[in-house]
């Protein structure tokens, strides 16, 4: 409670340095909610609404760490430019805090509005700091997509909570955990589902996701790589636990189109030429890989997408700052014009190749652990899953290396003529996205500790 409350202090409350005391208070907030990693201090319940265990916990962190790293990403086009960079950051701490609030819900309706509140502070973002005039149609196409899936949940969460008569989650599971209602009606699954996987979002509802992230400025594709897709993952898996949704046909038939989709969607990433498009598809097969291990039912498939939540906001979100940062200085996104970079700035080329090792999921970086689960989880589920594994990781390395070549060797095009020398704060920012990856592969028996629910 003292988190929340203390947010909400520092959003109302206005300074001369406002953006830094921000800053700052997210980074504070972050290292003291780490110590709640170990799962024996989490599982606290205030006033019946608000519960933490482990699953939420780490999200809870996620949120915190990648707020802060927006406000510092953003310092040179908002804080700089001086582009409205007070409103800007009381509607990232506004975002933060409704996420948060998402994360420890226990009350199903509360559950419902939180996620539906975190869409509006996310198109003021896109619309309001957005790059081209696109952006309002990117706005409107996520606002359709998410409304259009939003209602069947509604309708779902509110009969649910009259045939139970409660809406507290703890006290549903402990019910049905009593009655063992395992199997559901079609229309109950889809009705729940729907929502959460336009917003992770499966392949064939994913139309909104590369807009948005075109159109959004550096903040907007942070908070929906790092932290909106995870709503949709954690509100999968936080139903699926509650209400034991067994709907076996549906579940066979949405890990195929998750996989093949992440095989489509690679496909597609090697034709793009817009850098930040294509980190948005390559989001779309990693979520895809992550919601068929939650379907799987299988523990490995679980702990493997709750792995893949964290390493992938953090990887994700890097490769948005990466590309974020070549585009102050060369005022292009595009592939073609962006050759070279490893003759100017050397270091640069280093975090990305790091990035994009970490992206396809090579070692030291925790995303092998999280595909290596995920992998061995499909083939468990069903052999024939291997040929479109393999097919996933071999185009997986391609895109990733077609990235790397691209933007860093290569001749340097004859018009680029600004100073390419980074700032301390770029090296901290990608640091801080870099060293989550690489040390949480030390503490990886924490996920077994994990009890859902």
């Amino acid at each position: 409670m003292g988190l929340i409350f203390s947010m909400f202090g520092v959003i109302v409350f206005s300074s001369f340095m406002m953006w830094e005391i921000r800053l700052w208070y997210l980074m504070f907030m972050t290292f003291m909610c780490l110590k709640y990693l170990s799962v024996d201090t989490w599982g606290m319940m205030f006033m019946n609404y608000l519960y933490c265990d482990g699953m939420s916990g780490m999200l809870v962190v996620l949120s915190l760490w990648i707020s802060g790293l927006m406000l510092l990403a953003s310092n040179y086009s908002v804080k700089f430019m001086n582009n409205k960079s007070m409103m800007f950051s009381s509607v990232v701490l506004i975002l933060c805090m409704v996420v948060i609030f998402y994360f420890l819900c226990t009350h199903l309706m509360y559950f419902y509005i939180f996620f539906e509140i975190s869409l509006i502070p996310t198109l003021m973002l896109i619309i309001g700091w957005g790059y081209q005039p696109e952006r309002l149609q990117a706005g409107m196409y996520m606002m359709l997509y998410t409304i259009t899936a939003s209602l069947p949940l509604l309708l779902s969460l509110i009969m649910l909570g009259s045939m139970y008569s409660s809406f507290n989650m703890i006290l549903i599971y402990y019910l049905n955990c009593l009655n063992l209602l395992y199997d559901v009606n079609i229309l109950w699954f889809l009705g729940i589902m729907g929502a959460f996987l336009v917003k992770l979002p499966m392949f064939s509802v994913h139309l909104w996701l590369p807009k948005a992230h075109v159109e959004a400025p550096i903040a907007g594709s942070m908070i929906l790589a790092g932290v909106l897709l995870k709503l949709g993952g954690y509100g999968v898996m936080r139903l699926l636990s509650i209400f034991f949704l067994n709907e076996m046909t549906f579940s066979s038939i949405f890990m195929i189109v998750c996989l093949w989709g992440g095989v489509i969607t690679a496909i597609i990433c090697v034709g793009q030429s817009d850098i930040k498009s294509l980190i948005a598809y390559s989001s779309v097969g990693h979520m895809g890989v992550m919601l068929a291990g939650c379907l799987s039912k299988f523990m490995w498939g679980w702990e493997g997408a709750m792995l893949m939540m964290i390493s992938h906001g953090f990887c994700s979100s890097g490769l948005f700052c990466l590309a974020n940062l070549m585009y102050e200085k060369l005022k292009s996104r595009s592939l073609f014009l962006c050759g070279g970079m490893i003759n100017v700035n050397s270091i640069m080329c280093l975090w990305w190749f790091l990035f994009c090792i970490a992206n396809m999921g090579a070692p030291p970086f925790v995303n092998l652990v999280s595909e290596v689960m995920l992998f061995c989880c499909m083939y468990l589920y069903s052999s024939w899953f291997i040929i479109i594994i393999l097919l996933m990781v071999f185009l997986g390395g391609l895109y990733n290396l077609v990235m790397f070549v691209n933007t860093q060797h290569g001749g340097v095009m004859s018009f680029v003529n600004s100073s390419f020398v980074s700032v301390c704060s770029d090296h901290l920012l990608m640091l801080l996205h870099f060293y989550p990856m690489l040390f949480f592969i030390v503490n990886i028996g924490y996920l077994n500790k994990i009890i859902l629910f």
